[in-house]
């Protein structure tokens, strides 16, 4: 976490020092909205976030007894997330590419198994740590297309007053190992040895939404964005390595269409130059899966296929943001 904190830092300052290289005359010929004007842009921002995953399937394949009967909760996983953008705009339209990762630490997971619905009848409750083994355990990429719906005169480029409507794509990836595992519920309890478990998901979502800019004194503005996530397709894949029953790469296997979710951000903005916009704010990501199968892998061979009842990942925190445009 450090590494990426220090990359980011480095890059911030190395955008600043490349800004004198540039003369006045083309720092100020850059117009947002002209027609006739190509423009390039890339950007850094750091994103300090604490995420929730969740999963649990059913007795059976059609959904019980019992609806719940094992859920694991993934909760408190902190994450700093560094994402490098760029893309280029014609006229009023905008075509940006985005890559984030990041490290986890500093979760905890929560494995429940119940015999009777609506979560009722417990028999094995354990908890443990959930982290991410590298600066890699999480990553995504974004692509996507702006259009400017609203925006005024081009000379205005310190009160940008804007709308844009975005249509967009994302693939988005986790991977948190559980460890120091303890027995509160069921078998012997307390602590566990040899815990080393790992629960992969990838999501993919179609994206839509409205960001839009509010000028507000002498180069700030509030900047924000609500975005809609109308479908989504969800991929699990868990190796328990416990559980001596259970293949081993992998354990099982989840997989479900039709979710949906949303994305929104607030923040305030400065123009440090004309060409340059630092803005801070506050990110929310909140993703649902829809029903789908679980399918575990026996040692003996045999499969068993039951249903994945929902999958829901949440997370959120403060954001730190940098764009030149050339």
């Amino acid at each position: 976490m450090k590494q990426i904190i220090v990359f980011s830092i480095i890059l911030f300052a190395a955008c600043l020092t490349a800004v004198p290289c540039f003369s006045d005359d083309k720092l100020h010929a850059y117009s947002f909205e002209k027609a006739d004007k190509v423009s390039l842009f890339i950007g850094e921002s750091t994103w300090q976030s604490t995420g929730d995953n969740e999963w649990n399937i059913a007795g059976t394949r059609s959904g019980g007894p019992p609806d719940i009967l094992s859920e694991l909760e993934y909760l408190g996983v902190e994450s700093t997330v560094v994402e490098i953008y760029g893309g280029i705009r014609e006229g009023r339209g905008a075509l940006t590419v985005a890559y984030g990762f990041g490290s986890m630490s500093g979760g905890i997971y929560r494995d429940s198994d119940y015999l009777r619905d609506n979560r009722q009848g417990i028999y094995s409750l354990s908890t443990g740590s959930a982290d991410g083994d590298d600066w890699n355990a999480l990553y995504y990429w974004n692509i996507e297309y702006t259009y400017r719906l609203i925006t005024n005169m081009s000379e205005a480029r310190f009160n940008e007053l804007y709308l844009d409507v975005l249509i967009g794509y994302q693939k988005w990836r986790e991977e948190i190992t559980m460890t120091n595992g303890y027995q509160e519920v069921g078998g012997t309890l307390g602590p566990f040895s040899g815990l080393n478990s790992k629960y992969e998901f990838i999501w993919k979502s179609i994206r839509i939404g409205l960001e839009g800019g509010l000028p507000v004194y002498k180069g700030f503005s509030f900047k924000g964005s609500a975005i809609f996530i109308p479908y989504t397709e969800y991929e699990g894949k868990g190796i328990w390595n416990l559980r001596t029953d259970f293949k081993q790469n992998p354990s099982f296997t989840h997989d479900a269409k039709g979710g949906y979710g949303l994305q929104a951000e607030a923040a305030i903005a400065y123009y440090l130059y004309p060409a340059m916009d630092i803005k801070a704010g506050y990110r929310y990501w909140y993703i649902k899966s829809g029903d789908g199968d679980d399918v575990t892998y026996f040692s003996n061979g045999s499969v068993g296929i039951t249903q994945l009842n929902e999958a829901v990942s949440e997370r959120q925190g403060f954001f730190l943001d940098i764009r030149y445009i050339f």
